[in-house]
């Protein structure tokens, strides 16, 4: 969830300097060098963020525990002690729910800040 919050403010970041760069551009003197330069850089930033887009694998919204060890970087077991201890809870399918994870990772980045 993180790294798509990051992706998501870069993409943020570089539209608002782009947007900053035509703004500068449209002050210039050559007006039809503007509209195909921003033309262009406009559909370079969607084809990268459409390209952001695909390289993400789907996220589920239940996990088992290899999936959520995985992506707590531990091992499975330690995902079994986790859930033993109350940290984590399976859901009525018996998978853990990805909000937990994301709570999860959440709270062991802040224990560490």
């Amino acid at each position: 969830m993180q790294q798509l919050l990051d992706i998501a403010n870069r993409i943020k970041r570089e539209s608002e300097e782009l947007v900053r760069e035509i703004e500068a551009l449209s002050r210039s003197q050559n007006v039809d060098m503007v509209a195909t330069r921003t033309e262009e850089e406009i559909l370079t930033m969607a084809g990268r963020a459409v390209d952001l887009y695909e390289a993400q694998s789907p996220r589920p919204v239940h996990l088992t525990i290899k999936q959520a060890a995985t992506m707590l970087n531990v091992s499975s077991p330690t995902v079994s002690k986790m859930l033993k201890s109350g940290q984590l809870r399976f859901n009525r399918c018996g998978r853990i729910p990805i909000e937990q994870i994301d709570l999860a990772i959440a709270l062991s980045r802040k224990k560490y800040e």
